[in-house]
């Protein structure tokens, strides 16, 4: 059982369950029976279930093989949302491709899709565990759930439109089933706005946000009426087919651990009119979804629970052949409706005008446990501003507060945005610095560090930013192995001036195991100590940059060369800016650091460092990663002698898998360098 489904179970376990009772009829909630039109009619129930309510689909097929004419539909949650989009027009085979090609994990989340984001919403979504929006002032439905079901809704809209309608006038006549929590009673949807109502149905309490129509407060259909026969009945059928994803009942042996107690629990309590619905149906399909539960959305699961389905369904083939017999041919032509396609969320404009906090954790054999959270505040003003505030705990402390001014050229999707803005940072680090795998020496320092951003342009994968840096640093706690050959170093607090530019690129479709697209990194520097000079000298040149590309070789083998360095140019080169090589990211301990295969821990290295890393990746099931890395490089002290030194490689080998926490798993490598093997565990998203 995931985290999600026990988080889901655990949830579900908080709403109070009172005797069902039949919401009053008003304009969206009831209507009178439908009559009869010279044969019986046949209504087609869907039950919820999550994930589990996908075998739906597999039965919708064989109906549609057996001609059978439906003329009503009811559903509950899943149900709701694939008896509504039958009853719009798609047909079986549309649904098919539709439940199979969506990305569930984004859909069942408030994230935008990578390719839709500007590279710092893609950061801030791969840095924190958890992201939660919220409306200043007045509490709102969205502040309500753990997910606002933004990106689910959008879908929906996308798939049925957005106009008030009567369920009547669909291709096939709807109704689903939701719960008010102001007085714990069924709510059914007859007329109003089809993707609304879906919406209603499927909001888990207290994990989707509830949907709100005037004094009623909606939440998912389950829990009053998770299997809606009487609304079948009540438009007007004569004969139902029921469809019931419902887990088989368990016995006390059954009860073997705490999930199947927490499961047991959800299921009694999800059994409101289940019985007495249940027997009103005529054909009674129930599918086997064992092994499966409400959260299991992988494309294999979803594969095998249409196919139960369809199986199922067959298995009543003789029933169903009955009800043609009735009934006659379908009167409904399967021709389908035209499926639209996805439209990329972004959460640019919603990040101007929403506040956000968020928060991260994670776990390594260097730092052991970081934990870091963020504020973000939008002002009401007239140019779009933020203020945006960052805490990290740990053996790394940083403080951080930033005032964002945008200043869009164009609102229109593609459109480039300008931005501005204003930060200060404070950090305290204590940093260990190795000489070809030894322990060299060891400080401790403050920075504060003031930035000014004057020119911030970004488009989608796109972000060039111009502006000026003040540093300063505080040292103390310098501590030296007198027998490496940093014995004698000092090192004096220094402030710096310093100016630079950056160029980012990023086609990636993954931000930490991509398979296609390319990633550029780009930034010049230059360093003074009086806004000209450093310490009455020519300023330090510091450029450096990376480039990586996936190329597929198979489904899932992906090969990705990389090249990267950094050139310093200058008399004047402090030992706090020199390069240092050595971890598993870029700028993970140190501005200027860069990983090298093999070397676990920070060294540093000649003022020009060129550098090449071909890196094999192999997804192994659906989430775990198998990776080999190569790298080889040439410093020196002068870019002309680069290649006088011998050539530096590494070899390293590890295994990550994707998780709801980021990627955990751990590497194991040999350097030449430092003539020894590394070792390295990490939990959680990288920050």
């Amino acid at each position: 059982m995931t985290i999600r489904t026990l988080f889901v179970i655990t949830l579900w376990l908080t709403t109070p369950y009172i005797a069902s009772a039949q919401s009053t009829p008003d304009s969206t909630s009831a209507q009178a029976p439908l009559g009869k039109a010279g044969r019986p009619r046949v209504g087609l129930v869907l039950s919820g279930g999550g994930a589990k309510g996908t075998a739906h689909v597999g039965v919708l097929k064989v109906l549609e093989k057996a001609g059978i004419p439906v003329d009503f539909i009811a559903g509950t949650s899943m149900g709701s949302i694939v008896g509504g989009l039958y009853a719009s027009g798609y047909s079986a085979s549309q649904l098919d491709s539709i439940v199979k090609t969506q990305d569930w994990k984004l859909l069942l989340s408030d994230k935008t899709e990578l390719s839709s984001q500007s590279l710092a919403e893609r950061e801030r979504e791969y840095t924190y565990l958890f992201i939660k929006p919220f409306h200043l002032g007045k509490k709102e439905m969205g502040d309500m759930g753990f997910i606002r079901g933004r990106n689910i809704t959008r879908l929906f809209e996308q798939l049925v439109g957005t106009d008030s309608i009567s369920f009547r006038s669909l291709a096939i006549p709807f109704a689903c089933a939701s719960t008010d929590i102001v007085d714990n009673t069924e709510y059914d949807f007859f007329s109003g706005r089809l993707a609304q109502a879906m919406r209603a149905s499927m909001a888990i309490p207290g994990v989707f946000s509830p949907v709100r129509i005037g004094n009623h407060v909606l939440v998912d259909g389950g829990l009053r009426n998770n299997y809606p026969a009487d609304l079948a009945r009540q438009m007007g059928a004569d004969i139902i087919i029921g469809v019931s994803v419902q887990s088989e009942e368990r016995t006390a042996d059954d009860l073997k651990s705490t999930t199947d107690v927490l499961r047991q629990i959800v299921d009694v309590n999800c059994k409101n009119k289940y019985e007495e619905n249940w027997e009103m149906s005529d054909v009674k399909i129930r599918v086997n979804t064992k092994g499966y539960n409400t959260a299991s959305f992988t494309s294999a699961a979803i594969d095998t629970l249409v196919r139960r389905g369809e199986e199922e369904a067959m298995r009543h083939w003789e029933e169903l052949m009955d009800i043609r017999r009735q009934t006659g041919l379908s009167e409904r032509r399967m021709t389908g409706r035209d499926v639209p396609a996805p439209r990329p969320a972004t959460a640019e404009e919603d990040a101007r005008r929403e506040a956000s906090v968020a928060a991260g954790v994670r776990f390594d054999n260097e730092e052991r446990v970081a934990l870091q959270a963020n504020l973000n505040v939008p002002f009401r003003t007239k140019k779009p501003t933020n203020i945006d505030l960052t805490l990290r705990f740990g053996k790394r402390i940083m403080a951080r507060a930033e005032l964002i001014a945008h200043r869009p050229a164009g609102r229109e999707r593609g459109k480039p945005k300008v931005m501005s803005h204003l930060a200060y940072t404070f950090r305290h680090d204590e940093i260990n610095i190795y000489d070809e795998g030894d322990k060299a020496f060891n400080f401790t320092y403050n920075r504060h560090q003031a930035e000014l951003s004057l020119v911030n342009f970004y488009i989608r994968n796109f972000n060039f930013d111009l502006g000026t840096q003040f540093d300063f640093y505080d040292f103390h706690n310098l501590l030296i192995d007198q027998q490496t050959s940093y014995a004698g170093l000092t090192l004096d607090d220094e402030h710096f001036i310093n100016y630079h530019a950056r160029l980012s690129y990023s086609s990636e479709n993954d931000w930490y195991f991509p398979t296609r697209g390319s990633r550029l990194q780009a930034q010049y520097v230059y360093h003074t100590d009086n806004f000209t000079r450093l310490d009455h000298r020519r300023g330090l040149s510091d450029a450096s940059a990376s480039w990586r590309t996936s190329i597929g070789l198979s489904r899932r083998c992906t090969l990705q060369p990389m090249v990267y360095g950094r050139l310093l140019f200058g008399p004047v080169r402090p030992v706090y800016l020199r390069n240092m090589i050595g971890g598993e990211w870029f700028g993970h301990y140190a501005d200027q650091q860069m990983p090298f295969a093999g070397i676990g821990h920070m060294e540093l290295t000649d003022p020009h460092f060129l550098a090449l890393q071909m890196q094999g990746q192999e997804r192994i099931g659906t989430s775990g990663y198998a990776l080999v890395r190569l790298a080889a490089a040439q410093h020196g002290e002068r870019l002309n002698k680069i290649f006088s030194h011998r050539t530096m490689w590494g070899i390293q080998a590890g295994y990550y898998h994707q998780t709801l926490l980021g990627p955990v798993g751990a590497t194991l490598g040999y350097s030449n360098r430092t003539q020894e093997m590394s070792f390295y565990l990490n939990l959680g998203y990288v920050f």
